[in-house]
């Protein structure tokens, strides 16, 4: 390999390397996700007992999270509690309700049917709007548990039908949050979607005894990072470090003679065409003193003095070139 395209192909490496590197640099930047918004939103939903007039209870409401005698609730009262915190979050849209499902289920091959339901709205739809990235809604249910329970047990009596009958009680809530900031435009095209949560709880009726089963996540949480376009930088870093290895292993491949004599011939016919003229006779050479040259330089300067052309001959293809340079009586011949 002549100095000039080691030259070149160092630089061309270096280059390619080089830009691998800026790629790869860019990629590690982009690959760091920024959290575009978040949010956790709480719920809580607690209840008091309030009991019917009766001689055994000193005290008119018992607390949460106990077993409670039937004939001795006059209501459950709940109170729901709902706070929703973000980040990033400018404006958002939200409305609630209170909604309840009497479900009367059978038991068939050890497995619980639904076979009756009926539904209801305890608190029709509310809506509001706010310019902040948080809100929180207060809201108390009172549920007439005798109206629910003797409703079932009506259901039972009319049908001839043993159900176990439960009340399914949820506050439900929609949300809408968006982003004023023009330059976040990715994230106003991702974020404009309704959030749906609830807070359910399930009311036991039909039995001598009545409990409250909770269904519900304490806490809702949701993250939203940018796109990461990453993989663009690190695929461009890749194709510029596998084109530099190709290069650095075609520049080290060894030559074969035959590749070696054909760029020497193109070297020789590329530099001085002007001199040269190619024929298809080997030319004659009988009436001259034949001298031989070591060296095409000394043949080029030869024929530029005596302004002579250079013969080129080809006597074996790829094998054997011949150039001649006449002067007088005798004939200079260098053999490649």
């Amino acid at each position: 390999m002549s100095k000039n395209v080691r030259r070149s192909v160092i630089i061309v490496v270096t280059c390619l390397l080089g830009l691998s590197a800026f790629f790869l640099g860019l990629g590690i930047k982009k690959d760091k996700k920024e959290p575009l918004y978040s949010y956790v939103a709480t719920k809580e939903a607690d209840y008091q007992v309030l009991l019917k007039e009766n001689n055994f209870y000193d005290e008119k409401k018992l607390s949460s999270d106990k077993y409670y005698a039937s004939k001795s609730i006059d209501k459950y009262l709940i109170k729901f509690e709902y706070n929703f915190k973000s980040k990033n979050i400018e404006k958002i849209e939200y409305k609630y309700n209170v909604t309840a499902q009497l479900v009367g289920k059978v038991s068939n091959n050890e497995q619980e049917k639904e076979i009756w339901t009926k539904n209801y709205k305890l608190i029709e739809d509310k809506k509001n709007e706010v310019n902040e990235h948080e809100f929180q809604i207060l809201e108390n249910v009172d549920i007439d548990y005798d109206s629910y329970n003797n409703l079932a047990r009506e259901y039972e009596e009319n049908y001839g039908i043993a159900i176990d009958a439960v009340l399914k009680v949820k506050f439900n809530i929609f949300y809408n949050v968006k982003i004023e900031d023009e330059n976040r435009e990715e994230v106003s095209k991702s974020i404009n979607k309704d959030g749906e949560d609830t807070i359910k709880l399930d009311i036991a009726l039909t039995n001598s005894v009545s409990n409250v089963e909770r269904n519900y996540e304490k806490v809702t949480k949701k993250e939203e990072y940018s796109k990461n376009d990453a993989k663009m930088y690190y695929l461009i870093s890749g194709v510029n470090i596998i084109i530099a290895v190709v290069i650095i292993i075609i520049s080290k491949r060894k030559k074969t003679p035959e590749e070696k004599y054909k760029r020497k011939i193109k070297y020789i016919m590329k530099n001085y065409s002007e001199l040269i003229v190619t024929v298809s006779n080997e030319p004659d050479v009988e009436n001259y003193t034949v001298m031989k040259i070591n060296m095409l330089e000394d043949l080029i300067d030869l024929a530029e003095q005596n302004r002579t052309n250079v013969i080129h001959y080809e006597k074996i293809k790829n094998e054997q070139n011949k150039f001649y340079v006449y002067v007088d009586k005798f004939v200079y011949i260098y053999q490649v």
